[in-house]
């Protein structure tokens, strides 16, 4: 169980549209006064990370961004960033609120974080170099924007995200796809873990069942620090399609499963 006199740091996971959960959990921590000092995030997760941790997004709006997208937005973005320029301006009208959000990583200052964040994380692959890659908030130049739509850069959905920081070139796909539940990162510079709530948002059992195994072998090489596994409500619920419906359902599971985190 978690302690409320410890800061928490945070394994968002990786799930596509099932990532609204992580808004639950962030309400849920807050509800009952625990501090967020860290988040380390794969896909989806990283770009909660991004919009609450350097963005500054407060949970209100972060909840709202969250129930205002669709799988039609996410659909008309992904042809528009490959749409010759005579069409792509008609389906970025069609993405809705995408490219607006997407304008706000481009202007989020990076030498700052909010809502008591200390570091935040964000997980990707490169394809350069063949490995995974973790951008931090400690970084000189943190390359906030670039890596968080590299992070979420669905292989054949959306392009590849490449360029240059400090003296290395990148080619950033989306980090879940590898790489579903981010923790070891946690235990690297300069994260610093009390203890941790990782945030599950697979949508197949045997996903889980993996994930849940690699938990326990990081938990068995660091017995100092306890982790808590949270589960929203998310088997078989889509990735890119889904009802909109239903994203007011995943944002309560992933409060709900606070509770059970706290006991």
């Amino acid at each position: 169980m978690l302690d409320p006199s410890l800061p928490v740091s945070l394994v968002l996971g990786a799930g596509g549209a099932r990532g609204v959960a992580h808004v639950g959990i962030l309400e849920g921590l807050a509800e009952r006064s625990f501090v967020v000092s860290e988040i380390v995030g794969s896909s989806v997760g990283a770009l909660i990370a991004a919009y609450y941790g350097c963005v500054g997004l407060d949970l209100p709006k972060l909840r709202e961004l969250g129930l205002s997208f669709s799988s039609r937005q996410l659909i008309a973005w992904a042809a528009a960033r490959r749409a010759p320029a005579f069409l792509a301006q008609r389906l970025k009208r069609r993405a809705g609120i995408i490219p607006g959000y997407l304008d706000m990583l481009e202007c989020a200052p990076t030498d700052r974080l909010h809502h008591g964040i200390a570091r935040i994380g964000v997980q990707a692959f490169d394809l350069i170099r063949n490995e995974e890659v973790l951008f931090h908030s400690g970084l000189p130049a943190f390359p906030l924007c670039d890596a968080t739509r590299g992070a979420v850069a669905i292989p054949k959905f959306y392009p590849v995200r490449e360029f240059v920081h400090g003296e290395r070139s990148y080619r950033l796909i989306d980090g879940g796809v590898y790489n579903r539940i981010p923790i070891e990162w946690l235990f690297t510079e300069p994260f610093s873990p009390r203890q941790i709530l990782v945030v599950d948002i697979a949508n197949r059992i045997e996903h889980r069942r993996e994930n849940a195994d690699k938990i326990a072998r990081i938990g068995r090489a660091h017995p100092d620090v306890p982790i808590v596994i949270a589960t929203p409500d998310t088997l078989g619920r889509g990735t890119i399609l889904f009802r909109r419906s239903g994203l007011t359902s995943l944002i309560d599971s992933g409060r709900e499963t606070v509770a059970l985190a706290v006991g």
